[in-house]
């Protein structure tokens, strides 16, 4: 897998910001308008994702590789974790095993069977090293990714035990062969990147979600069906509950008495922070402590968002299921597969940055006290200060500071109403009166003060034109009207999109329109006063020529030209 894990849709990312609001670690890098995740800093939690108003982020699919190795006549074994049943809604695996063979797989079990064996060997783990407590449970990617990359001085805290895919990974090579191309198929984009990990990787060659499997189904026309095939996959019993919270403690036979304080177990990617920062602080007395990244355990995964009835519906199907559970045979202890892995300190070192470079920062956007810095938190960042390091860190713009480019905003729109010689009214969707620029204030002889909030007709009575652009989004542009019996202006009218907004702006004519009426009125005299002494003529030319006995026909010809010259130029 080249490309990383979460793709950012260039078209529908739209400068909100509200993946960098709710990353927990703040792995999103802004540029140029643009949020896109850092893999060296993300966890992998999915909370982008879930939050992203105009669905810009995305997973990586698998689902073409994993047709191709199909193709290609593999063996394609299928790892379905114990949460399907609350995505899909069937009550028997069966049925989950006949839907994935029709789209070609070869065979077909529950990762619950690795689920199992994890917990078990949690327990046996526990049991043995009480020099290490509290211990924490490993099963979580994204704690995993937390502790490697965010707390990497409690690794050694760490159970060094797979994860339940890796589990089962490995149990399904030694049963189909190494050739074999195992497929996990769970609600977790974190196991996109774990089958990759160092110390994990071959046991797994693809990971995809529950999301990516449906829109396969539904692109094959495959419909679940009440049947049974013949699955041949053992059938664990508690590990089926593995997917909720405390389900690890409980495949492990612990007791999950709220009284045992040796044994924590919580959800949530805050709460298990707020644990990780108790066990670095030395304020946590227990023995083992399960974390979960995802509120509610696996139930509640990134590939599980769009689901009805929430995290308590989910959790009741997983308990359903587990109801209908078989017969069990345990895997015997000696087909265990190696479960040990080793964990990396991935922490990216954070460069220092001094105060000046800190406050030229803070000083670019107008923030020169203490008092200027708002930390209102719209950027994403918790503060000023933490916002102006991560655009020193190259994370961070400085046009994400909304008030800043606000105010900026504000100031040029005034800067622009306060020059212009022209007349600028802004109007609301009601056509009621929101702005004027001085220039109006001067033409319509009222200030804002006066008019503001009032109808448009309280400046110009004909307001027809307003209705228009308002109704049908077409501007009116360059158009004489006469505002009012002493007014007449060249009118531009627009409505601004999205604002509910009408924006006018008139430039005065009403000089320019005098002037050219007077003009008007002047070659009207003239040409009359031509037509006058062109009549004149003709009658003292008829009276010679009839005098003389000539004919009048070139004079009037030479005379009627030039009156007809007069009358174009008049009509122009």
């Amino acid at each position: 897998m080249n490309e990383p894990v979460i793709i950012t849709n260039p078209a529908r990312c739209r400068d909100c910001y509200r993946c960098v609001r709710h990353c927990d670690v703040k792995a999103i890098r802004v540029h140029d308008g643009q949020a896109r995740v850092v893999p060296e800093l993300c966890i992998l939690c999915g909370t982008c994702i879930r939050t992203c108003p105009q669905n810009a982020k995305d997973v990586h699919s698998a689902t073409p590789d994993i047709k191709q190795a199909i193709q290609d006549g593999r063996k394609v074994i299928a790892s379905v974790a114990p949460s399907a049943p609350a995505y899909f809604g069937f009550h028997h695996f069966p049925e989950m095993d006949a839907a994935l063979k029709q789209l070609g797989f070869y065979a077909v079990e529950e990762t619950a069977i690795g689920a199992e064996i994890v917990g078990l060997a949690h327990r046996d783990y526990v049991e043995q090293m009480t020099d290490r407590w509290p211990v924490i449970a490993s099963s979580c990617p994204v704690v995993v990714n937390i502790i490697e990359k965010y707390y990497p001085d409690l690794i050694p805290h760490l159970a060094p035990i797979v994860s339940p895919m890796i589990a089962h990974g490995r149990l399904l090579l030694q049963k189909y062969g190494p050739d074999a191309y195992i497929v996990f198929i769970g609600p977790c984009i974190a196991k996109k990147l774990e089958i990759l990990d160092a110390s994990e990787a071959g046991a797994v060659a693809a990971a995809m979600t529950f999301r990516g499997l449906a829109n396969w189904f539904k692109e094959t026309g495959i419909v679940f069906e009440k049947t049974v095939s013949s699955a041949d996959s053992l059938s664990p019993v508690d590990a089926r509950l593995f997917p909720v919270e405390g389900g690890l403690i409980g495949t492990a036979g612990l007791s999950t008495d709220m009284l045992n304080n040796i044994l924590i177990v919580a959800s949530g990617l805050d709460t298990c922070r707020n644990i990780l920062g108790d066990i670095r602080a030395g304020q946590l007395n227990a023995s083992l402590v399960e974390l979960m990244a995802c509120t509610g355990g696996c139930i509640n995964g990134p590939a599980m968002a769009d689901l009805e009835g929430g995290i308590y519906a989910a959790r009741q199907k997983i308990i359903e299921y587990h109801r209908h559970r078989p017969s069990y045979a345990p895997v015997p202890r000696e087909n265990w597969p190696d479960l040990f892995r080793v964990y990396m300190d991935r922490k990216e070192p954070i460069p220092e940055f001094s105060e000046e470079q800190i406050l030229d920062v803070l000083h670019r956007v107008n923030k020169y006290k203490p008092e200027d810095e708002l930390n209102c938190g719209a950027c994403g960042y918790a503060s000023c200060r933490e916002k102006a390091i991560a655009t020193l860190r190259g994370m961070a713009e400085v046009t994400m500071c909304i008030p800043y480019m606000r105010s900026r905003a504000e100031s040029l729109r005034q800067v622009v109403m306060d020059v212009s010689p022209n007349s600028i009214v802004i109007l609301d969707n009601h056509l009621g009166i929101q702005d004027m620029s001085p220039s109006a204030e001067h033409l319509f002889g009222c200030p804002l003060a006066d008019v503001k909030g009032k109808h448009v007709s309280r400046l110009i009575p004909l307001y027809d034109d307003f209705v228009a652009v308002r109704d049908t989004g077409k501007p009116v542009i360059g158009k004489i009207r006469r505002i009012n019996d002493a007014i007449v202006a060249e009118q531009n009218i627009v409505r601004v999109e999205g604002q509910s907004l009408l924006v006018a702006i008139m430039r005065d004519i009403t000089e320019h329109e005098t002037e050219k009426e007077k003009f008007h009125q002047l070659r009207s005299q003239t040409l009359e006063q031509t037509r006058e002494v062109v009549r004149k003529q003709m009658r003292v030319a008829h009276e010679i020529a009839h005098l003389l006995g000539e004919t009048t026909a070139e004079s009037k010809m030479i005379v009627t030209h030039l009156a007809k010259i007069l009358e174009e130029e008049e009509s122009k």
